[in-house]
Formats: C-alpha cells, structure tokens, sequence
C-alpha cells in the first residue's frame, strides 16, 4: 500500500466485519439485528458482512450459529470464512489422522449443541467412530454443506479478510491454507506491510487491536468478552 496511503474501501461499499463467534448465539443474534437495522436504513447502500471464522466450539450454541449464518442475511452480501476450529471440525468429520484434536479443543459442546447424547454415546463405545456416526446422523446436510464451501479469505479495496492472519514477505493471494488457519507469531509480530491492511480474529485480546497493518476482532467471545465487529467505509474503521 505504502508509507502513506491509508487503506480504502470503495467509495460505493460498506464493510461491517466481526470476530469469532465460538458458540455465542445470543452475543451473535444482538449483532445481527443491529446490522440488520442498518440495512434496513441504508437499502440503496452495498453492503458486504464478513465473519472471520470460529463460529463453533467452546460456547453453547455451535448448532444455532452455523443455521443462522447459513440461511443468509437479507440486504447484503454475506461472506462467512473458514475458521481452524471450522478446519479441525471437518476433519473430524472426514475421520482424519488430527480428528481428535478436535474434541479437545471445544468439539464435545459443539456435539451436545447438535443434540447428542454424550454420555450414552460414549458409554455404548468410547470411540472416535462412536461419536462420528452420532455425529453425521445430527448434523443436517445444509450445515455439512455450508461447512464445505466456507472460503479461506476475501479481498474488498485495500482490506483482506482472513480468519488468523498471513505469512509476512508473501503476497495475501499466495498464501498457505496452514498460516491462513493457524499462524500466530510471525504474523502478530510483523510491523511491516503486509500489501493489505489484514481483518483477523483466531487469538483472543481485551479490546480490538487496531494497527497500520492489520485488525483484530477476536476479543473472547466465548470467554466472557463481547463479539467485536467494525465498520470500514472509506478510509475510516471504526466499531460497530
């Protein structure tokens, strides 16, 4: 971008983006019906709504999160990217070589907001295909779906959109899925350009950071702290 242009979103285009979900229905339906106000106010305006990832685990309502984002949201352009937690859910699924990492990283709730019985489940057989067969018998296919098509990242005037952040000295269109995911440290670290100003969520803080070079949105939902989204319009970004 440079040392002195601030980045844009186009002049035509409003951007409200939050952070991760986790679970956190109630925190995520009060959000949605303030967007919704706003759309109803500006119907002539574009507006594009970007979640960046980690709707399930942790909080208790992994199920009513995932159906409410999949129906879509009237008025706007919804893009509902892929989050780790979204990533290690699928692989479960898939009966992949990491598929218990999931668990142990706030699946159980996401199975008991689906409507399974854990401890009959794991009584009749403490095992991984046990609670994978309980599981895509709960699961309703418009979820698997939905699940299946999340993108990695989104890309709106000089804003990228991802859900943990980005290599340093790579371009954000030619990135790893893993860092995409997953990175932490390198990235967080990084004072230098990315080529886009980065929106993120994946590592919890108090309040939004807001940098030169990147946002972050995650601030614990699940962990008590509310559900950030920010406003970009033109050079401005501010909270929602």
């Amino acid at each position: 971008m440079g040392p002195f242009h601030l980045p844009a979103i186009p002049d035509d285009v409003s951007v409200i983006a939050f952070g991760d979900v986790h679970g956190c229905y109630d925190k995520l339906e009060i959000l949605l019906e303030q967007i919704e106000e706003r759309l109803a106010s500006m119907p002539e305006r574009r507006h594009i709504v970007v979640s960046v990832g980690d709707l399930v685990d942790r909080g208790p309502d992994s199920a009513r999160v995932v159906e409410r984002l999949s129906a879509g949201l009237p008025g706007c352009e919804l893009v509902v990217l892929k989050g780790n937690h979204e990533a290690m859910m699928l692989e479960f699924i898939r009966g992949g070589e990491d598929a218990e990492a999931w668990l142990h990283n706030g699946g159980l709730r996401t199975l008991a907001s689906y409507g399974i019985d854990l401890e009959r489940t794991l009584a009749e057989g403490p095992t991984l295909h046990g609670l994978r067969r309980a599981f895509l018998d709960a699961i309703p296919e418009h979820h698997l779906a939905f699940l299946a098509k999340m993108p990695l990242s989104y890309g709106c005037g000089d804003y990228f959109f991802v859900h943990a952040g980005v290599r340093p000295g790579r371009p954000p269109d030619r990135q790893d899925e893993e860092d995409l995911l997953w990175i932490r440290n390198e990235f967080l670290d990084w004072d230098g350009d990315f080529g886009k100003r980065i929106v993120h969520g994946h590592t919890p803080v108090d309040i939004a950071t807001f940098r030169h070079n990147r946002i972050n949105l995650d601030t614990g939902a699940c962990f008590g702290g509310p559900l950030t989204a920010v406003l970009l319009e033109g050079t401005e970004a501010t909270i929602f």
